[in-house]
């Protein structure tokens, strides 16, 4: 048994140790970004370092066998089968059958859409397809078992067409050969930068936008600049190098544009630690010889195909919603480099290497098998819709309904990160425009999940003959002086405005909600004339958003308007569907498992406190939704979330009666007992009528 996790390149002549370290601190970047290790909120741009390596190594390669006159497209693609496909091959398939057990038929359905575009390498653009406006960072891809396959898709597209343009260029525009490539490489720069203001997602996913970070690579390997020959230069370099790559692994966030002009630093450290280490020796290169990193390295590519899956998985099976623990980084770490590790020495390996047992026709036979077996299964996922039929009639049931609960939410009302500089710029979402009384319900989604219960109410006149109106900014709290950290934010202006509107004459009651994961985690800056001018702790934003929240009441209070202030909802460590889900399929085995609320208890003390000494009244939700000694998550196995924190809209009615009090300035009632839930299918429209 072979244990020596050497690269196969390492038996070569020409094999450079430090290039495989290079490929460590990649993988690595990744992994921790992934897996959420505190300290390296831009681990992303493993992917960008791997870009630059892959287009140095391949234009090596393709050159030696065009100068040598040994090119051929059959040779060349033989070794790429040879080193992506046994172990994407193996990796999809232990993908499918962990599918088949943790996903839902929702999600196994586009998991097979999923298996198709990798299995022809276009998973980036059907990724770009599939993505919301926050993209690849977005919620939705925490359970996309193949997300990661987008690099691959992007390098094989490369892989498609680099060839013969190289090819065609040495032969004709020998001497010429670098200044085109460089002149491709800035026009697609140029189209990267473009493209990540215009259109982000596009930006992040596709080839063209991404070409010029292999192309940089390609530059190096067709000697396009003289060798560093000075020991000094070489040291320069390689350290500058080194720090351009780990200064946005410490630094960048998901949040912020990119790539953009955010992808040059990675892109050129990568670049430089190349560059230095093709002359001579130096301290920068010696660092990525470190044998340890050379070991990772080696292994990086399944390594980086594993943990994805892994990490997704582990959050399916449970339904964790939040940050994963230490414990649980670290064992999904662990299982990573484990499977990794067999994946490198009995997948991987035997297709490699001039021992390999495998001939070229083989090779191609075994290519097209396996992929047209991957189309095959991925149809048939399709086909069947999920396969639902995997389970029997009741838990089928179950899973099927709490699946449907995932989209069962009204979202009608959300300025979702638009540019806001005027009150034409706010959708409002308004019941009875023309009433000379009004409610205001000014929030994030916390408030907008209200929208089928007023709306019901405003129907049937439980709001007393007012109309109302919906200002809703997701993920912003109601202050003109907090924003949030998130590229593309305008909570700041949109709450001015927003409080601009509330201080009308047709406003007589403003009703204040909003979520409270500022409370536990790190996500506001001190905003002044719109711009973030310091960042602030969890300590500093919790004091910042309750004196925000002080002073806003008391201005509406001095225009004469009632104020409610909602007490958080609660905020819980799993999404309660795919808790359910879970226990639906595997509480038979003794493994069902129960939601933690992650709201610390004295903020809602501290926020009743600050609203009531402002002069404001409160509406706490969980009168309803903890009526005895626990709270309701469920009914009948079937939950009343559309995730952690928002209350589904078939089922917002649970708190219809203490809204109504509280809108009416009703005493309470009924906060004894258990209230009924609206009974209606996920199906059913969320905001008829309610029980």
């Amino acid at each position: 048994m072979r244990l020596s996790i050497r690269s196969t390149a390492a038996k070569t002549p020409n094999y450079r140790a430090d290039i495989d370290g290079l490929r460590g601190i990649a993988v690595l970047s990744v992994l921790l970004f992934h897996v959420g290790i505190p300290g390296f909120p831009g681990g992303f741009v493993g992917v960008d370092i791997f870009f630059v390596i892959s287009g140095y190594l391949i234009t090596a390669i393709l050159l030696k066998d065009i100068l040598n006159d040994r090119f051929s497209l059959l040779s060349f693609y033989d070794r790429r089968i040879r080193r992506i496909f046994p172990a994407l091959f193996a990796m999809v398939l232990f993908s499918i059958l962990a599918g088949l057990m943790l996903l839902a038929p929702s999600e196994l359905l586009l998991f097979g859409k999923s298996i198709i575009s990798a299995a022809l390498f276009v998973s980036n653009l059907f990724f770009a397809h599939q993505a919301s406006v926050s993209g690849y960072f977005g919620d939705a891809n925490q359970k996309q078992v193949l997300l990661h396959t987008w690099s691959l898709s992007v390098e094989e597209q490369f892989y498609l067409l680099f060839p013969l343009t190289l090819f065609f260029l040495i032969r004709w525009r020998k001497q010429r050969a670098s200044i085109w490539i460089a002149g491709i490489a800035v026009a697609s720069f140029v189209l990267n930068v473009w493209m990540t203001k215009h259109q982000p997602v596009s930006a992040f996913y596709v080839f063209l936008p991404r070409a010029w970070e292999l192309l940089i690579g390609s530059l190096l390997a067709m000697k396009a600049l003289s060798p560093l020959k000075n020991r000094w230069a070489r040291e320069a370099a390689a350290m500058s190098g080194l720090f351009a790559m780990i200064f946005p692994v410490l630094t960048y966030s998901g949040s912020q544009p990119f790539p953009g002009l955010r992808a040059v630093l990675p892109c050129l450290g990568a670049w430089l630690c190349i560059y230095a280490g093709e002359s001579g020796d130096s301290l920068g290169k010696s660092i990525l010889s470190f044998r340890p990193l050379v070991s990772i390295g080696a292994i990086s590519y399944s390594l980086y195909l594993w943990h994805w899956p892994i990490l997704v998985f582990t959050r399916s099976f449970l339904a964790v919603s939040s940050n994963l623990s230490p414990e649980q980084s670290i064992a999904i770490l662990a299982l990573s480099f484990a499977l990794a590790f067999f994946s490198f020495e009995f997948v991987e390996s035997p297709f490699r290497g001039t021992n390999s047992k495998f001939p070229r026709r083989s090779i191609f036979e075994l290519g097209l098998i396996g992929t047209t077996a991957l189309v095959v299964f991925g149809v048939a996922i399709y086909a069947t819709r999920g396969l639902p039929g995997r389970y029997d009639a009741s838990t089928r049931q179950l899973v099927m309904e709490n699946a449907a609960r995932r989209d069962d939410f009204k979202d009608v009302c959300t300025n979702w990160r638009r540019d806001v500089h005027a009150m034409s710029d706010i959708n409002f979402c308004v019941f009875g425009k023309d009433s000379p009384r009004k409610v205001m319900f000014w929030g994030d989604s916390h408030a907008q999940q209200l929208y089928p219960l007023v709306e019901q109410d405003y129907e049937n006149g439980g709001l007393g003959g007012r109309g109302a109106i919906f200002a809703i900014e997701n993920g912003c709290f109601p202050s003109a002086h907090l924003n949030t950290e998130s590229a593309g934010s305008h909570c700041d202006k949109f709450a001015a405005l927003a409080l601009e509107r509330a201080e009308e004459p047709d406003i007589d009651t403003v009703f204040i909600a909003f979520n409270v994961r500022w409370s536990i985690s790190k996500v506001f800056c001190l905003s002044e004339n719109g711009q973030c001018v310091r960042s602030l702790s969890i300590a500093e934003g919790r004091a910042e958003a309750l004196h925000q929240l002080s002073t806003e009441v008391q201005e509406l209070r001095k225009h004469g308007k009632k104020v409610i202030v909602s007490l958080p909802f609660p905020l819980y460590d799993k999404s309660i569907p795919e808790l359910e889900i879970r226990n639906a399929v595997f509480v038979r085995f003794g493994l069902g498992g129960t939601a933690n609320d992650l709201v610390p208890s004295d903020i809602r003390e501290q926020i009743a406190a600050v609203a009531k000494g402002a002069g404001a009244e409160i509406f706490n939700p969980q009168l309803s939704l903890c009526p005895m000694s626990g709270c309701i998550t469920e009914l009948n196995g079937v939950s009343i979330y559309k995730d952690n924190n928002h209350i589904a809209a078939s089922q917002i009615s649970i708190l219809g009666e203490s809204l109504n009090n509280a809108l009416n300035d009703h005493p309470g009632s009924g906060r004894d007992q258990r209230p009924e839930l609206a009974q209606s299918s996920p199906a059913e429209d969320p905001s008829g009528p309610g029980q």
